[in-house]
């Protein structure tokens, strides 16, 4: 049983609300028996938050090295900057791409779900941990004393200049770690169109399939 958005409502249709036409649109995805028509939709979150985790992990460790803190204050900072990311990224891909797109919400737009799509995964994998890198770095440089930093006193812009200072190094790393996730979130999301074009596709064939030997044996 396919589940569709319609105006025209047959019949013999089952209503569902949002909440339970999600869990099914999700159980049919995960009960397909052809892995290679859902492996974006089922794994291609699970990839980005990876990509993200990876992402904040390298911001991470930039900024600990400049501030020359080794091994201080290490789990504190992985969790919120490099855990994080990797964890809330497919829950958020999942609730507003890959959902929205099985139940063909937002008019099934596909330039909305690349967009979005590269929103969550810039927002998560590089703003997210370009704001926390540096502010977790200098409050453990500044409670160990690993390495000279401005006094907050001194006023933002003092705070600023010395960031700035140390991200320079780290531009081309940096925009190389966006267009990584561009190219993931858009290839990923792509091929998420393309498991849900499959699957109603093959849904619809043994359909008409099911409906000709039903017409046949009448």
């Amino acid at each position: 049983m396919a589940v569709m958005r319609s105006a025209n409502i047959p019949e013999d249709a089952v209503l569902l609300d949002e909440m339970e036409a999600t869990k099914h649109a999700w159980e049919f995805v995960t009960n397909w028996e052809t892995p290679s028509d859902t492996w974006a939709l089922r794994y291609g979150p699970g990839i980005l938050g990876g990509v993200n985790a990876v992402s904040g992990l390298i911001i991470n460790r930039h900024y600990r090295t400049k501030l020359k803190l080794g091994q201080y204050g290490f789990l504190a900072s992985a969790i919120p900057i490099s855990i994080m990311p990797g964890v809330l990224t497919p829950l958020f891909h999942r609730f507003l791409v890959s959902t929205n797109m099985l139940l063909m919400k937002d008019g099934a737009c596909p330039m909305c779900y690349e967009l979005r799509s590269i929103a969550i995964q810039c927002g998560l994998g590089i703003a997210y941990p370009m704001v926390l890198g540096p502010l977790s770095g200098l409050m453990f440089a500044h409670r160990y004393g690993t390495a000279r930093i401005p006094d907050l006193r001194e006023g933002p812009k003092v705070v600023l200049q010395f960031v700035r200072k140390l991200t320079r190094p780290f531009t081309a790393t940096l925009t190389f770690l966006a267009v990584a996730q561009v190219v993931a979130s858009s290839v990923i999301t792509y091929y998420e169109m393309k498991n849900n074009i499959t699957l109603k596709r093959k849904v619809m064939e043994i359909e008409k399939m099911y409906e000709e030997d039903l017409a046949r044996n009448q």
